[in-house]
């Protein structure tokens, strides 16, 4: 066994352009005030590795410079530049846009039949890995000390948790994200499995309805 060299992994991508036709997953993604630019840029990071269907950057949360942007040009060209740096070179792949409300955005993905899940602890919060997932989902991010709004919390289909086995309340909002964002790509991808008959990978995947995702395209269709 050896390591495979930059150049053999740059090698195994497609062009931008193809990439571009590329279908997504169907998992939408709400940063509700996310306080930090490098946390921003380890999200688009992560959106990009797992092939997103859009990224939506509201409130607080800081964002790349963007045409006609409303902000002064340090402030656009330092959350650039502070975002780049964890996103590394992934902003350009991953389809975004800031929305002042996230509260207006989850309304709107919702009333599409978006299943609306917030990461977050609360009374009434399950195991990330014990949620009844049903795509398209939406994944909400929040604050990194505050949380996600109680605003957008009463629009959660259901809140998620990831257990903490030590002494530590929570995990960095960045990394809560990938871990989440994983199991919402293994569901997924299991259940297109399923629906389209195709021989599943080692393991096996669990029973239809034991996670709770529901097939999200025809048989034969495709994920975008």
């Amino acid at each position: 066994m050896r390591k495979l060299t930059t150049a053999e992994l740059v090698a195994r991508k497609p062009s931008p352009e193809e990439f571009a036709r590329w279908s997504r997953h169907p998992i939408f993604v709400v940063c509700d005030d996310i306080r930090s630019l490098m946390n921003v840029g380890l999200i688009f990071r992560l959106g990009d590795a797992t092939r997103i269907q859009r990224l939506y950057l509201c409130g607080i949360t800081g964002y790349p410079p963007s045409p006609d942007d409303p902000r002064p040009p340090w402030v656009a060209q330092r959350a650039g530049q502070v975002i780049a740096k964890t996103a590394i070179q992934t902003v350009q792949y991953v389809p975004w846009e800031y929305r002042p409300s996230a509260v207006e955005v989850v309304r709107e993905l919702k009333a599409r039949g978006v299943q609306i899940v917030a990461l977050e602890q609360t009374d009434q919060s399950v195991e990330y890995t014990r949620a009844r997932y049903r795509f398209p989902v939406c994944l909400v991010l929040g604050h990194e000390r505050a949380g996600v709004g109680e605003s957008v919390l009463d629009l959660a289909d259901v809140t998620v948790e990831i257990p903490m086995y030590g002494m530590g309340n929570s995990l960095n909002v960045a990394m809560a994200f990938g871990i989440c964002v994983s199991e919402l790509i293994r569901c997924c991808l299991r259940d297109v499995i399923l629906f389209r008959g195709e021989a599943p990978l080692s393991p096996a995947p669990l029973p239809p309805g034991e996670r709770g995702c529901s097939p999200p395209f025809p048989p034969g269709g495709s994920q975008g």
